[in-house]
């Protein structure tokens, strides 16, 4: 690989472009893919995406493209495209990637149809490219604003992860090391269904005792399928687990907590997500993990909930209180 890898991002989302930002800010072959041509333009005019992260000037080094084949030269290309589109996203790249180009999946999320992680969508589209995942408790505002934040990357090989680390960090990005690929996945897909949960007791004001304890026993439930699905209980329980279970299930700036609110509020789920410009993974994950969960055999009774209320239009006062009123159980 050459001394100044060729870098490459595909999607020009919120984190697509932070991730832009953070990479061209110290290496100077970066190229961003974005899907929709008024980003492109807008950033080469401007260099803001004021779509996606408005106010946030990017590096003058920073190329950008709509095109999937000036993708053919790149030494490692970071894929942020929603989960549900990574597979239709990545089909077009077989034939125009590099075998040796290093992927790093950003995104979070399980596959809907099969139930797959991300990892295991990707490999089976491009078998011979190594692949990283890249999760945690981040923002793309706050990293974008240069606000402390810690992440991970997971890789088989760590020299690889410390060779992605080492092109992205900053003084106020830091990530760490681990080889715990299914452990980075997990976490990071299924948090998003509980941060709607969460965002569906503080907007019916069930209080903060209600919150910390949706949050303790869907981590609970995290544990349960990573635990099947081999996943390391100490990648579980660090920034790519609790950690990001933490942040979106506590805050009014996750997508997935916001459209919880906004259900708790009385809003439709099918109005919310046609009014947002990016989107709540959760609402889809959701999907993924209840079938999973039949799958692995497994008893996921909040997740169940979030799943009826989103997509069988289950009364949420009735949904609580039956929670409330199942067997009483050894906590696990």
């Amino acid at each position: 690989m050459q001394n100044k890898p060729a870098i490459g991002i595909l999607g020009a989302g919120a984190w697509g472009t932070t991730i832009a930002k953070l990479l061209s800010d110290k290496n100077s072959n970066v190229l961003l893919w974005a899907k929709e041509t008024q980003v492109k333009k807008g950033v080469e005019k401007t260099r803001i995406n004021k779509i996606y992260l408005d106010k946030i000037k990017l590096n003058k080094s920073l190329k950008i493209t709509n095109h999937l084949e000036d993708l053919s030269e790149l030494d490692i290309l970071f894929i942020v495209v929603p989960t549900q589109y990574i597979q239709a996203t990545l089909k077009p790249l077989k034939k125009i990637i590099k075998k040796n180009c290093i992927l790093v999946n950003c995104a979070k999320g399980i596959d809907i149809k099969s139930t797959s992680l991300i990892s295991e969508v990707i490999n089976k589209i491009l078998p011979s490219n190594k692949l990283a995942i890249m999760s945690g408790p981040n923002f793309a505002l706050e990293i974008a604003l240069g606000k402390p934040t810690a992440s991970l990357i997971a890789t088989q090989k760590l020299s690889d992860a410390k060779f992605i680390a080492n092109l992205i960090s900053s003084k106020t990005f830091r990530p760490y090391l681990s080889n715990d690929i299914i452990g980075a996945q997990i976490c990071g897909a299924m948090k998003n269904i509980y941060a709607i949960g969460c965002g569906i007791i503080v907007g019916k004001n069930f209080g903060e005792n209600a919150v910390a304890s949706v949050i303790s026993r869907s981590f609970a439930e995290i544990k349960s399928v990573g635990k099947k699905l081999g996943a390391q209980p100490e990648t579980l329980s660090g920034l790519s687990g609790l950690g990001d279970l933490f942040l979106t299930c506590s805050s009014k700036k996750s997508r997935n907590f916001s459209l919880g609110f906004d259900l708790a509020k009385g809003k439709k789920l099918e109005n919310i997500l046609r009014s947002k410009k990016t989107i709540a993974e959760g609402a889809y994950t959701v999907r993924a993990i209840k079938k999973l969960g039949v799958k692995l055999k497994l008893s996921l009774p909040l997740n169940d909930a979030i799943y009826k209320i989103l997509y069988q239009d289950k009364d949420i006062n009735k949904t609580i209180g039956e929670l409330l009123s199942r067997p009483i159980i050894k906590e696990n």
